[in-house]
């Protein structure tokens, strides 16, 4: 059953890049923050080499304050010329009392940016730290394992171009890698913590795998691998509200929730009708995930029904247009490396 969309638009920006990746600053005191990265593909003077285009991107940096009907409610900080950003995602606890963005660009780093004062008394973004992951790699993903708060041993899971995972270490103001292995024989688009029990990790690949690994038992073998999804697997979120709930996309424009104790058969498969770059669970509202789609928009799904005891599919509650631009996609349905 679909719900009627009846959302409406607030305000419009121009990015003038693809923007392919957005997000909401976790803590409290921040949660009015916005942090956006865009990804472009720019072609050399020889239209049909790969290897002569470059991939440039910019990190803008919003705050959302609603003044009236008259005035819009996001207005720009700060932007910053990078290469071209894969993903976003804040660290879920303040570290050294101050937020914490990490990014993954196209050069192959894993950056780290601190929102701090600026002089003209505003929110800024200061680069505090960065890693590479290697020659001739893009990062493409990256996930913290504080989802549900936890600020003890706080940790970076990344995946790249060449189809490793890396598991980072986060000291006072620096990165150190703690583990790297070949996960996945093309990209590895996406890896992502179990946030209940971090030593447990998700990643998901190109060659339509998704795979589970236990950083106790070493990386020399998967926990499981599951082909379910029949093209590249490109979202895995672990539910930060229900032990065990696992979402993940594909471009096979399916969204599939799991059980962790059965990854055999998936709890319940709903079609978006677009490759699912994204899926985000809602911070508070425990059954509400966001899926962002290359060709077809946003969907939120209601999942309260599908996550009962009877498998069912999640309920559409909203299908709103939203112009999430190419990201870094070229041509037919994948994403050029």
């Amino acid at each position: 059953m679909a719900w009627k969309s009846r959302t409406r638009s607030l305000q419009v920006f121009d990015t003038e890049l693809s923007a392919d990746t957005v997000e909401w600053c976790p803590i409290s005191q921040w949660h009015n923050i916005l942090a956006c990265g865009t990804y472009q593909l720019q072609k050399g003077p020889d239209a049909g080499a790969e290897d002569a285009a470059t991939r440039i991107g910019r990190l803008y940096l919003f705050k959302f304050r609603q003044q009236g009907p008259m005035c819009p409610p996001l207005s720009e900080l700060q932007r910053i010329d990078t290469p071209a950003i894969l993903d976003l995602k804040w660290c879920h606890v303040p570290v050294s009392e101050r937020p914490l963005l990490g990014m993954a660009t196209a050069s192959g780093e894993l950056q780290l940016h601190r929102l701090i004062d600026s002089q003209e008394g505003r929110c800024a973004l200061k680069t505090v730290s960065s890693l590479g992951l290697g020659p001739d790699k893009l990062a493409l993903s990256l996930d913290w394992s504080t989802g549900r708060g936890n600020s003890s041993d706080v940790r970076v899971v990344t995946s790249d171009s060449a189809g490793c995972v890396n598991v980072l270490s986060l000291g006072e103001n620096s990165l150190t890698a703690v583990s790297q292995w070949k996960a996945h024989d093309f990209e590895a688009w996406i890896s992502a913590f179990s946030y209940w029990d971090t030593q447990l990790v998700y990643s998901g690949g190109d060659d339509c795998k998704l795979k589970g690994w236990d950083l106790r038992m070493g990386p020399s073998s998967p926990t499981f691998t599951s082909k379910r999804h029949s093209m590249g697997v490109c979202s895995v979120h672990s539910s930060p509200h229900r032990e065990r709930i696992l979402a993940t996309g594909s471009y096979d424009e399916q969204v599939l929730l799991w059980d962790e104790r059965n990854m055999r058969q998936p709890l319940s498969e709903s079609a978006l009708g677009g490759g699912v770059w994204r899926l985000k669970w809602h911070p508070t509202h425990e059954h509400l995930l966001l899926a962002a789609c290359m060709h077809n928009d946003f969907h939120i799904l209601h999942c309260q029904q599908a996550l009962g005891t009877c498998p069912a599919l999640p309920h559409l509650l909203t299908n709103q247009a939203v112009d999430l631009g190419q990201g870094p996609r070229t041509s037919g349905s994948k994403i050029a490396p």
